[in-house]
C-alpha cells in the first residue's frame, strides 16, 4: 500500500505538471516547499510527534490542492459575457483565422452566414501578437465587440515570454475602451511555457479582457477531420468553430435584422 500511495503521489504531480496551470510562481514555491516536507515526513521513524507532525502537514497539503484547483476552475469555465447586444463583431487573428487561401472557407465568413451579424475578419495567417497591434488600427470607435485570435505563433517561434507580455500589454491598451467588450482565446500551454499564460492572465484581468478556455479551441482542432495538419481548419473544423463561437458570444450579438421584401408591381 505504501508503495501504491507513492506511485499515485508521484503521477498525480505528473499530470499536475504537465495540465501546466499558470500559477503564479510564489503559489508554485509554496505548494513545492509543502509537497517535498510531506514526502520526507513520510519516511521518518513512527512516533506521536513525528506522525502528529506527518498529518499536520498531509491536511495543509490536501487544503492547498483544493485550493488550487478552485482557482483553476473558475479559469476553466467559460466566463460570463455581460455587454450590449451588438450586430458587428470584429476578429483579429492568425492562420486559424484568417484560414489557408482559398482552400477552406474561414471560420468568421461562416459565422456572418450562420448568425447574420457583421463580422469583420482582420486575421492574417502568421500573425503575432505584435502584428496585432497593426490589426487593432483597423478598429472603429463604433466597434464594441473584438475577438483575439493569437498567440501561438509566437509560443512556436519562442518568443521571450517578456517580449510577449509586453507586446499584449501593447494590443490590450489600444483596443480597450470604455463599453467595449474583449475576448481572447486562452492559450494552450506546455510546462515550460507557463511564464506565457502566466502573463496572458495578469494582464487579462488588468484590462479587463474575457478569456475563453483552452478546452474550446482543444475541442474544435482535436475534432475528427476538422484539421488540415493538426492545426488549420478544414471545412468541418471551421464549421465546427463558427458554431461554438456563435454559441459563446451569443450573450453579446444580436442577428441584423432581414430586409423588407418588396411588395410584386403588377402591370
Amino acid at each position: 500500500m505504501a508503495w501504491l500511495r507513492r506511485i499515485a503521489t508521484w503521477a498525480g504531480l505528473a499530470c499536475m505538471i504537465m495540465a501546466s496551470p499558470p500559477f503564479s510562481w510564489a503559489i508554485d514555491l509554496v505548494f513545492g516547499f509543502i509537497f517535498l516536507l510531506w514526502i520526507i515526513s513520510s519516511h521518518t521513524e513512527e512516533g506521536s510527534k513525528r506522525r502528529w507532525f506527518h498529518n499536520a502537514i498531509g491536511l495543509t497539503f490536501i487544503a492547498l490542492l483544493m485550493a488550487m484547483l478552485f482557482v483553476e476552475l473558475t479559469h476553466r469555465r467559460m466566463p460570463r459575457i455581460e455587454a450590449t447586444k451588438t450586430n458587428r463583431l470584429v476578429v483579429i487573428g492568425d492562420s486559424v483565422s484568417a484560414g489557408l487561401g482559398e482552400r477552406f472557407e474561414p471560420w468568421p465568413n461562416l459565422m456572418q452566414q450562420l448568425t447574420g451579424v457583421e463580422v469583420r475578419n482582420l486575421s492574417k495567417p502568421g500573425a503575432t501578437v505584435a502584428d496585432g497591434s497593426a490589426m487593432a488600427d483597423g478598429v472603429l470607435s463604433r466597434d464594441r465587440l473584438i475577438l483575439i485570435e493569437l498567440g501561438g505563433n509566437d509560443l512556436l517561434e519562442g518568443e521571450r515570454p517578456e517580449i510577449f507580455a509586453s507586446k499584449l500589454e501593447t494590443l490590450f491598451a489600444k483596443l480597450s475602451a470604455s463599453g467595449r467588450t474583449v475576448i481572447m482565446f486562452e492559450l494552450p500551454l506546455l510546462p515550460e511555457m507557463i511564464p506565457y499564460g502566466q502573463a496572458q492572465r495578469r494582464l487579462a484581468r488588468r484590462f479587463h479582457v474575457l478569456l475563453i478556455p483552452k478546452r474550446y479551441l482543444a475541442r474544435i482542432l482535436s475534432g475528427r477531420d476538422a484539421t488540415s495538419d493538426g492545426l488549420h481548419l478544414t471545412d468541418i473544423g471551421a464549421h465546427r468553430m463558427a458554431s461554438t463561437m456563435a454559441k459563446i458570444l451569443s450573450p453579446a450579438l444580436k442577428k441584423i435584422p432581414a430586409e423588407p421584401t418588396s411588395p410584386a408591381i403588377h402591370l
